[in-house]
């Protein structure tokens, strides 16, 4: 994959166990693919009441994030930079991923603690502002092998084609396999359009030599959102895919906030790779 200013993942950090570990997913992406990373420190309310708790100066976090970004670089061979902004987790990020031209964002996700409370909630709100697709995780290690088996559900609608690009970058960049989980159909329409969405991933992946296979919804049985997390458990992903944003290719599965923080806060805390459907082709990872 050729190099360019533009190869950079961007890592929101608030040191926190989450965003470190969102770092070494971010590494290990960055190792495989000749990126940088960022580290962005966002100066906000709460970092700064918890600075003063700690008494902690600007200074005092300028040396901690170099020290940081210094040690990455020593021990991993992938340059790393710091940037620290001041503003709002939910406008400076977006923000930053645009000016910067970031093509992946990896974010740590935790409950209300931390320097910049990056929840479940906020770090869904920041993805759909993000013109990057964005990986979130929790505290699990990325294991060595990095993203070998993808889980990319499939549904009706359109928006199901446009997360395929990104799940093929990753899949291609570890040589990892894509496991499709096709939404099932009654209406005759619905199930044709679903076939279609199939279809025109399994060319993707076939013309891309990137290993594939697929698995059904059961109609009898839990509610989609369910099966794709039972899925994605049974096979040990190391990766999940969903739509964000208005345009959602699963906005007819999930039915409101509570599901979309049940996937990026999944019990077994698998990586969801979040594709807003507005800007799936911007910031791709993915070099045709």
């Amino acid at each position: 994959m050729q190099t360019s200013e533009e190869n950079l993942i961007l890592v929101p950090y608030d040191f926190t166990p989450p965003s470190d570990c969102a770092l070494q997913h971010a590494i290990a992406i960055a190792k495989v693919a000749s990126d940088r990373v960022m580290v962005l420190h966002v100066l906000n309310s709460e970092s700064k009441s918890m600075m003063k708790k700690e008494k902690l100066s600007i200074k005092d976090l300028n040396d901690k994030l170099q020290i940081l970004v210094t040690d990455i670089t020593k021990k991993s061979g992938v340059t790393a930079t710091y940037e620290m902004e001041e503003g709002s987790i939910f406008t400076t990020i977006p923000e930053y991923v645009a000016s910067s031209k970031a093509r992946l964002v990896v974010m740590g996700t935790s409950g209300k603690v931390g320097m910049q409370h990056i929840t479940g909630a906020h770090v869904l709100k920041i993805s759909e502002s993000s013109k990057a697709p964005d990986i979130i995780v929790q505290t699990r290690p990325i294991k060595a092998h990095g993203y070998k088996t993808i889980v990319m559900p499939v549904d009706s609608t359109k928006e199901s084609k446009q997360k395929t690009t990104q799940t093929a970058a990753l899949a291609q960049l570890f040589g990892g396999e894509v496991h499709l989980f096709v939404a099932t159909e009654s209406d005759e329409f619905l199930a044709k359009s679903v076939a279609a969405n199939v279809a025109y991933a399994e060319k993707m992946f076939k013309n891309h030599n990137i290993k594939h296979k697929s698995a059904k919804e059961n109609p009898k049985g839990k509610s989609y959102v369910k099966q794709i997390l039972a899925y994605a458990e049974s096979v040990d992903a190391d990766l999940l895919v969903i739509m964000t944003g208005e345009d959602r290719g699963l906005l007819d599965i999930i039915t409101g906030g509570s599901d979309e923080e049940n996937i990026v806060n999944n019990k077994a805390q698998i990586p969801v790779l979040c594709v807003d459907a507005m800007n799936a082709q911007y910031g791709s990872v993915f070099t045709w």
